[in-house]
């Protein structure tokens, strides 16, 4: 039997189920197999997780997942903190809005007078029928109960009757059991919370808790972005401000062309929803081309604070220990505290040999200064369709994984310094997938960040001459 729900429909569950593709298999069907509590247990009980779904004359479907087995012996509750409720259609119109559990004592309940129950205590939320139930004119009435809120988050919605249009006479219910789908593995290659708003709303919290030690007298931390042309570098300086703006916003210029579009060294503050600024600043440079751009001199001054803010770099002309803006004796806050290489996923096989000799220059200089270094993989939604459906698959996604590995083989990165994005390119709405990458990312930057100013200054403190020595030394043995 092959059910009535669709593949958009089976896409959005996904989504919303996380950790990949998902098969469906039809467990369940009131035309076929009869409205009995007796029958549904027998064909549903013991099965792991399942979708049951709900169709009503006037053209509404809804329904309920459940990670948990449904099992009549235990006669009783069962918790299930990824349990929720859902609705794909209103009166014949898409209309995706998912509803979690609120109160994992009462997720589920099983019981052998009652068909799929969710909820309970103060009231089932979601109780389709009890006893036998006939069709009539091919519609089955249903008598079980709904209670709005009870156990679960109704969020866009009012009542029951913005689900169910009112309407309890259904032509339908299916329940499908919810299994990983034949050759798609989604043993995850990276272990992260579970995706939800509320891990969005934690991970922007402690972004903007973080900010320099005041004994240190430096504002902010200093984050420079690397890569080659059209990589993202910009993309990703948009992305961060629209994550923590809470709306779509633009510093960065983008676009595509075949040199960059980015032509100095240009640091970004970057402000919150409330208006306060956050204590960092992403610095972007000029893209990194085979014969053009930055040269590892020009990047080791940029490093050591030797170049100013709104530099625009000269291919031709590099700046010069002489030159009127140079900065001779940078302090702490004028260099950089952490170095982003940024570099599109679906482009790594085909970067230019001396692109990539240049990378790995410039990471032998930030080495040399002892500054951390992670690199961001862009585009990821590119380079894997099942990524491109649902972001949360990326840390299953067998593709990316490979492409994390390949990338730190090719440049020495650590595995665990690499992270996954996707910057906003054509949404017209942020999206939490999209934010939580972000916020992953830009929180562990920091913290490498952080750590780098706290090693300078415990060394600034026993050898307070060193430091100064170290960084026009280090400077010179890349000229």
């Amino acid at each position: 039997m092959a059910g009535q729900l669709r593949d958009s429909d089976k896409t959005q569950l996904e989504q919303w189920i996380g950790q990949g593709q998902k098969q469906f298999t039809l467990l369940y069907s009131v035309t076929k197999d009869g409205c009995t509590p007796q029958k549904f247990h027998e064909k549903c009980d013991h099965q792991g997780a399942t979708v049951i779904v709900v169709y009503n004359e006037v053209g509404s479907v809804f329904g309920g997942y459940t990670s948990a087995s449904w099992a009549v012996n235990v006669n009783g509750y069962t918790r299930d903190d990824k349990a929720f409720l859902f609705q794909l259609k209103f009166s014949n119109k898409d209309t995706f809005r998912k509803f979690p559990v609120s109160n994992v004592a009462y997720s589920i309940y099983s019981n052998v007078n009652n068909g799929p129950v969710f909820g309970g205590n103060t009231g089932f939320d979601m109780n389709l029928f009890s006893g036998t139930m006939n069709s009539t004119g091919g519609l089955f009435q249903l008598n079980g109960g709904f209670v709005f809120g009870a156990n679960y988050t109704m969020t866009g919605v009012t009542n029951w009757n913005d689900i169910h249009n009112g309407n309890l006479k259904v032509k339908e219910i299916e329940v499908y059991s919810v299994a990983v789908k034949p050759g798609v593995t989604n043993q995850e290659w990276r272990k992260t919370p579970e995706w939800n708003k509320k891990l969005a709303q934690e991970l922007m919290q402690e972004v903007q808790s973080i900010k320099p030690n005041p004994s240190l007298h430096i504002q902010d931390y200093r984050i420079v972005l690397i890569g080659p042309v059209g990589a993202g570098k910009s993309s990703f300086c948009n992305t961060v401000s629209s994550v923590l703006k809470g709306r779509f916003t633009q510093m960065a210029i983008v676009g595509k062309g075949a040199h960059s579009i980015t032509t100095s060294y240009k640091p970004y503050s970057i402000k919150s929803k409330s208006e306060s600024t956050l204590r960092m600043r992403l610095c972007d440079t000029r893209g990194i081309e085979s014969d053009l751009g930055l040269d590892t001199m020009e990047f080791t001054y940029l490093l050591n604070g030797h170049i100013p803010e709104n530099y625009k770099f000269n291919a031709e002309k590099p700046i010069y220990l002489d030159d009127p803006v140079f900065v001779p004796k940078p302090g702490l806050q004028d260099k950089i505290h952490c170095v982003v290489f940024v570099l599109d996923v679906s482009m790594i096989q085909k970067l230019d040999p001396k692109v990539v000799d240049k990378i790995k220059s410039f990471r032998t200089a930030a080495s040399r200064l002892e500054i951390p270094q992670v690199l961001l993989l862009t585009k990821i939604d590119i380079e894997e369709q099942a990524v491109a459906k649902n972001l949360e698959t990326v840390f299953s996604s067998s593709a990316i994984a490979k492409k994390v590995l390949e990338v730190s083989d090719m440049l020495g990165f650590p595995k665990n310094h690499v992270f996954p994005v996707k910057n906003y390119e054509s949404e017209m709405m942020l999206d939490d997938g999209v934010n939580i990458l972000a916020l992953m990312a830009l929180k562990q930057i920091l913290f490498y960040a952080e750590d780098f100013v706290e090693n300078q200054r415990a060394e600034s403190l026993e050898c307070p001459d060193k430091v100064e020595e170290h960084d026009f030394e280090t400077a010179s043995e890349s000229i």
